[in-house]
């Protein structure tokens, strides 16, 4: 599930490390809870054998950026729930931290709930280290296609600091996600909320909703093939 929407410009260009500059759409943001099914290519046998180890659920604030006049995302805040997914975002530059993600469950067999129709009502939630982080809602409805919602064209930043002089990047590079196969099942739209809790060590609150667009409730495939560098910061 994902909400879209406006935000404070400046501290979406506060967030924006150079050669990052604003988008086209500088106010614009979407957040997004998502439950993943990961196979590698090298062990696709491993959702069998060890599933628990092909599952995971996050939740990230995208912000809209650009580079060299192209128009893209970047992701400052980013939580998930799994150790594997954890140390690989680090590799691709998505800043990933340790939480707890909840999200609402439709089964269309359940007599009280049923499946995904208009006047549904579906929430995510987000906490880390005791700390609720972020709540979103979405009231179903309608459907919808995905070209309505944001696209995910991800510009990340690689950071890893010197172990003798931290203020010394190892590794400091842009790069850019490479996402291929991309495939959506249902898109279905509705009125939706998103809260962004305030935290005495997370700084994500900075980005609080000024106005929400939309939110979006749907299923997607995609493969990611590891990523290109743009730039060398450092």
């Amino acid at each position: 599930m994902a909400v879209t929407f406006k935000t404070d410009k400046a501290q979406v260009e506060r967030h924006l490390i150079p050669p990052l500059k604003p988008g086209p759409q500088p106010e614009l943001a979407f957040a997004w809870f998502v439950e993943w099914t990961s196979i590698s290519e090298a062990n696709p046998e491993l959702a069998y054998v060890n599933p628990e180890r092909t599952q995971y659920k996050e939740f990230f604030i995208a912000i809209s950026c650009s580079y060299e006049g192209e128009a893209g995302f970047t992701v400052p805040y980013i939580w998930v729930d799994n150790d594997f997914t954890l140390l690989r975002g680090w590799f691709q530059g998505f800043p990933k931290k340790l939480g707890r993600i909840w999200i609402t469950k439709l089964h269309p067999l359940n007599p009280l709930q049923g499946g995904i129709k208009p006047g549904v009502k579906l929430k995510g939630i987000c906490e880390s280290h005791c700390e609720r982080i972020a709540e979103a809602s979405i009231k179903i409805t309608g459907r919808t296609t995905h070209e309505e919602m944001p696209k995910p064209k991800f510009y990340l930043v690689r950071h890893f600091p010197n172990i003798e002089d931290p203020s010394r990047p190892s590794v400091y590079e842009l790069v850019q996600s490479v996402v291929e196969n991309v495939k959506y099942g249902e898109v279905w739209k509705g009125e939706a909320g998103l809260k962004l809790y305030e935290s005495e060590i997370e700084e994500h609150h900075f980005l609080e909703p000024l106005e929400i667009l939309c939110g979006y409730y749907f299923s997607i495939g995609l493969t990611i093939n590891g990523g290109k560098v743009l730039k060398r910061i450092g």
